[in-house]
Order: structure tokens, then sequence, then C-alpha cells
């Protein structure tokens, strides 16, 4: 199973060193029971959220480096996606309020036809429904060939099947499906 890490699985391992994100990502930077990736942009914004502020404290680069060495091979940069899209799909308004197997099938280049298998019942690109930001992690997910997209975000990026194959757990659900929880 490959899984892609979105920034809030991030944000929840340094929070809470001992909690479930945390351990999640020391399996998958193991690579025995899974494989695991984020993305650059991820990783920006992980950062970003941890220099800012979280649950009101504010973590050091000094820290978040260290944290981010402790997985190993996990956030090497050549095992760090590059998204094929930004976080901003602003320029292209046409695609706003299509199903998201549409709007990264042509975010990509138009070659994976399965994402437009079952579009009525994919979420929407749309506020309240799936968020545009979140969008540049299906597209690395389908790049890279993953399975899961895990993260702790449910109110922009909802549990459940999104398209081509990929399916979005939360943390419990995915050690639960791992069989670590």
């Amino acid at each position: 199973m490959l899984v892609c890490f979105d920034a809030t699985v991030l944000c929840g391992a340094l929070r809470k060193p001992t909690g479930l994100n945390f351990r999640l990502l020391q399996l998958a930077s193991d690579g025995v029971l899974f494989d695991g990736f984020t993305t650059e942009v991820a990783g920006i914004e992980f950062v970003r959220n941890a220099l800012e502020g979280l649950s009101g404290v504010r973590y050091e680069i000094e820290l978040i480096e260290a944290f981010l060495d402790s997985f190993g091979p996990l956030f090497d940069p050549e095992h760090v996606a590059s998204s094929p899209i930004g976080r901003s799909l602003s320029a292209q308004t046409w695609l706003h309020n299509k199903p998201v197997g549409e709007v990264v099938y042509h975010l990509t280049g138009r070659t994976r036809e399965e994402l437009l298998d079952g579009l009525p019942e994919q979420l929407r690109v749309v506020s309240g429904e799936f968020d545009a930001h979140d969008v540049h992690l299906v597209a690395a997910a389908v790049e890279r060939g993953a399975d899961v997209i895990c993260s702790s975000n449910r109110r922009h990026l909802p549990e459940g099947p999104l398209a081509g194959g990929i399916e979005v757990f939360g943390p419990g659900r995915l050690a639960a499906a791992l069989d670590v929880a």
C-alpha cells in the first residue's frame, strides 16, 4: 500500500510524538507495512504552520528539521513528491464545481481515464464539499500511484473513495486497516 500524507498528519505528529500520527509516519519511514510520501506543497504548509504555531505552540526551525530528520528517508528530498499543481485553481475557474477526478484529469495531462469513472458520485471541487487547496494532494497521489491519502482534515478531505481508485483515510482508519491501532 502506498500512502500520501497531508500536512495535518505531520502537524499532529509534531504536536504529539506519542500519538497515532507519529506512529504512522514511523511505520511509513520503515517501509515494511506500507510505503508513504508527502508533497513539497504539504511539507511547506507543515513548516509554515509549525513556525506560526500549532495549538498555541510555536516551533523553532531547528526542532522542525530534527523532527523531519527523525523519519529518515520518508522526508528526504528525493522521496518527497513534486505536486504537478500548486494550491490554487484560480487561473482555471472553469474547473470549479467539477468532480475532483475530472479536475485532476485535466490538470495532470489527461492520461488517467479511471479518474473519470463514477463522476456523478465524486466530491465536487467547491466550498463545503472538496477544498480546491487539496487538489494538489490528489494530483500527486495519482502521479505516484498512491492507494490512500491520509488526512486528519475531515472538513476539507472527508474519508471515503475519492477518484481513480484512491481513498481518503483518517489516521485512525489507516491504523485499523494496517492492524496497528
